[in-house]
């Protein structure tokens, strides 16, 4: 990974397009989640990932719309690129969307839950993240080794 790759993920949305609360129900004995508490996560997970798709679905048409406008060269017309613009306007909004409703689920979810098992629940998610992170710099001390030649 490079330089430019870790920018680019840093644009996109921190919302994820499924799965929300996957890092709880798969460490539920670990952060002592009960039965009822499972399947109100699970409830929240699926609901954000109905939304959340729909979501991704008008994302992606607009993408492709605008893709369709710069590939068939239409940003030279003013009228057209003005239509253009006001789509990856109407991404941007959607991005925000995502990550609103990331926000208000995962609020959501941790009401289920007790402060203790929030925080268990917590670090959970900040090992997934710190596991991710090592990744990357990993990746990107690999990337800096010039490579064998055969």
């Amino acid at each position: 990974m490079v330089l430019s790759d870790l920018r680019a993920a840093g644009a996109a949305s921190l919302a994820p397009a499924a799965g929300l609360f996957l890092p709880e129900l798969h460490h539920r004995r670990d952060i002592g989640l009960d039965l009822v508490q499972v399947n109100g996560i699970a409830d929240l997970c699926h609901g954000y990932t109905q939304k959340r798709a729909k979501i991704n679905e008008q994302m992606t048409r607009l993408a492709g719309e605008l893709l369709a406008g710069i590939l068939g060269g239409k940003v030279c017309d003013d009228q057209t690129r003005e239509v253009l613009t006001s789509h990856g306007e109407t991404r941007g909004m959607l991005f925000a969307d995502a990550e609103s409703l990331m926000l208000a689920t995962l609020a959501e979810g941790y009401r289920l839950l007790s402060a203790d098992q929030v925080e268990r629940a917590l670090a959970v998610r900040r090992g997934q993240t710190s596991a991710g992170f090592d990744a990357i710099a990993d990746a990107m001390y690999i990337d800096q080794v010039a490579p064998a030649r055969l």
